[in-house]
């Protein structure tokens, strides 16, 4: 294994991690102090920007925003970024470098604003001559054989989750209730703007649900799961394009009620057909969690993300889902601090460091 860490440093069990995460229209920011103990935040920021008409556009428009804001946070020992879409590959920590920064640029394996994470990475992190990382990308794909055969030849399910913050919470579930990592049977549910779920067994995500127009429960703005003659139908309508975008950003709560702002929602409770949206919504997530569990009866079931502070909705989860297993509520995006820890791990050779393309960051597909 290549050791990234700079030459004659000393390395100390804590370690100053600046963190990475670009959204759409945005870049969080964060300065963490991480040991064994686990990540302190040191500084935070969220910085705002229109999004470029290429990856390349959107790099140098986040930039120079991201240098200045690292001027003022230095020193830190690593950087973490947040991973793209980089085809099937296993989980864990891995080195940004060329090979990574290439496929996140070039986007084969479709874009999605987290691909410049790595770009940004590598231009910060020769700046100042430290290790940067990208720990668990949403193309983490350790599913069974059996999980991605369908009736149809040719397609396959894919894994395309919130791996980052489902694989951090699910090992937070597993130490919390007393249980092995490497014993647990855990599923989850990350539930935002869009929402994915997986299954966690002995420490490996043998299923998933494809977060962008996969499968799964609807969200704010996304369809999920849909009878396919319906989709033809909005296809033939719409067109291709037209359909995508419908199902991608049109659809959902926002499709239904007119909103997809969760918090609204919440607060429109009283009106029937909100209501019964909502308890569908809810069912939608307990029939993904529990289809999961038909591979083998979870220690426990789990909810995170943003919408998990919908307590209304969680609370109908759990009537779904307790007679099976308990459900532990999560909620909030625990991507940052994710981040911050797998540099730590990476950094201190805790974990060994993988590196895009080559045999040991390869998916087992």
């Amino acid at each position: 294994m290549r050791d990234t860490r700079p030459t004659g440093a000393v390395y100390p069990e804590g370690v100053r991690v600046f963190v990475i995460n670009p959204g759409s229209t945005s870049t969080k920011l964060a300065l963490f102090t991480v040991d064994a103990s686990g990540a302190h935040p040191l500084e935070r920021a969220e910085l705002s920007h229109p999004q470029g008409q290429s990856a390349r556009e959107d790099l140098a428009a986040r930039e120079p925003l991201v240098r200045d804001l690292a001027a003022q946070w230095r020193p830190f020992d690593a950087i973490a970024a947040r991973g793209g879409l980089v085809g099937p590959v296993r989980p864990g920590v891995y080195a940004v470098d060329d090979a990574l920064t290439q496929v996140c640029l070039e986007a084969p394996h479709g874009y999605h604003p987290a691909n410049l994470g790595a770009p940004l990475a590598q231009r910060l992190a020769a700046q100042y001559r430290v290790p940067a990382y990208v720990v668990d990308p949403p193309t983490v794909d350790e599913m069974a054989a059996v999980s991605r055969i369908t009736g149809v030849p040719g397609i396959e399910r894919r894994s395309r989750v919130h791996a980052l913050n489902l694989r951090y919470v699910a090992r937070r579930v597993a130490a919390a209730r007393g249980l092995d990592w490497n014993e647990a049977v855990l599923a989850g549910a990350h539930l935002g703007g869009g929402s994915s779920a997986a299954l966690f067994v002995r420490g490996r995500m043998i299923d998933a649900t494809d977060a962008l127009l996969g499968e799964g429960p609807f969200s704010a703005n996304r369809a999920g799961t849909l009878p396919i003659h319906g989709v033809l139908r909005v296809v033939e309508k719409r067109g291709l394009e037209g359909a995508r975008d419908v199902l991608a950003r049109g659809s959902g709560f926002k499709g239904l009620v007119g909103t997809e702002d969760l918090r609204e929602v919440e607060a429109r409770l009283e009106d029937p057909k909100v209501r019964l949206v909502v308890e569908a919504y809810a069912l939608s997530i307990a029939k993904t969690l529990a289809a999961l569990a038909a591979h083998a009866r979870p220690h426990a079931f789990f909810l995170t993300g943003g919408a998990a502070r919908f307590s209304y909705a969680v609370e109908r989860v759990r009537a779904h889902l307790n007679w099976m297993a308990p459900v532990e509520i999560v909620p909030g995006e625990f991507e940052m601090e994710a981040l911050a820890h797998g540099a730590w791990r990476g950094y201190n050779g805790i974990e060994p460091v993988r590196h895009y393309g080559d045999e040991d960051g390869k998916a087992r597909v």
